[in-house]
């Protein structure tokens, strides 16, 4: 295979991370915000922390593949 057939495809595949990382960002939000399974009190500030957790990992993901693609 073609080194620069292995950089396109690595791009591309950094790219859809990209956009499914965000769409998950957005998701994880929303579901905060409406508190869809109805949780309260200690359940609830137990999901809303889950879910936090799971948003700052997937930014640092976002933040880590983004510097990659710059060094590209």
């Amino acid at each position: 295979m073609d080194v620069s057939v292995q950089i396109a495809e690595m791009s591309n595949v950094k790219d859809a991370w990209v956009v499914l990382l965000n769409e998950l960002i957005v998701h994880a939000g929303n579901f905060r915000a409406n508190n869809v399974m109805e949780y309260e009190d200690k359940e609830l500030e137990a999901f809303d922390t889950g879910l936090g957790m799971m948003v700052v990992l997937m930014k640092t993901m976002l933040r880590d593949i983004l510097e990659e693609k710059k060094d590209e």
